[in-house]
């Protein structure tokens, strides 16, 4: 029997007590929700899209398909600007790994998070660049960004049956650039 899918979340934060890393390492709050269905029964999401709003503007709706071995993510905004998600191994954004959409090139791409400049913010190589469904777009002034995800892949952090930290940033303008302080947050995602 497939075991139902748990949401937590560390909320946005001020921007004091921030670690060397850019994110807060020790004061937040944190809540553990189920996603719940319209008639309020828990949601498989390995049957159904279950959603997760991780912000009062931004909805993150997903499912793991067991058996492709990968995790189908849309990413919904309000307002017009570049979107990434990541995955991370201690809440950093140094070291992680983004799937980062871009309207302004109508590209949704696997970047490695070298560092806190822009020039440390790269593309994956092509052999790496193995989203499949991706998409993004601007359709009544929310962005929406869609891709599916191998659970597995070689030299890359694992997405696990179980807790995955994960961040959530944003930008004021349709190509990549600095995200702000108010405009970024970890949280994590159990499956």
């Amino acid at each position: 029997a497939m075991e139902e899918l748990a949401v937590e979340t560390v909320v946005e934060w001020d921007t004091d007590g921030w670690d060397d890393d850019g994110w807060k390492s020790d004061g937040h709050s944190s809540a553990t929700t189920a996603p719940f269905a319209p008639d309020g029964t828990t949601t498989d999401c390995t049957q159904a899209m279950c959603s997760y709003s991780l912000t009062a503007s931004s909805l993150l709706k997903y499912q793991v398909n067991v058996l492709e071995g990968t995790l189908t993510m849309e990413l919904i905004h309000d307002g017009e600007s570049w979107l990434g998600l990541a995955f991370s191994e201690t809440g950093g954004m140094v070291g992680s790994e983004a799937v980062i959409g871009l309207p302004e090139e109508n590209a949704v791409q696997k970047y490695n998070l070298g560092g806190k400049y822009g020039d440390a913010v790269q593309p994956m190589l092509d052999d790496n660049q193995t989203l499949s469904d991706a998409s993004i777009q601007i359709v009544d002034g929310q962005t929406i960004m869609k891709f599916t995800k191998l659970l597995q892949e070689d030299g890359e952090i694992e997405i696990l049956s179980g807790k995955n930290i994960m961040l959530f940033a944003h930008g004021g303008y349709l190509g990549l650039g600095y995200h702000g302080p108010q405009a970024r947050m970890a949280f994590e995602l159990t499956l």
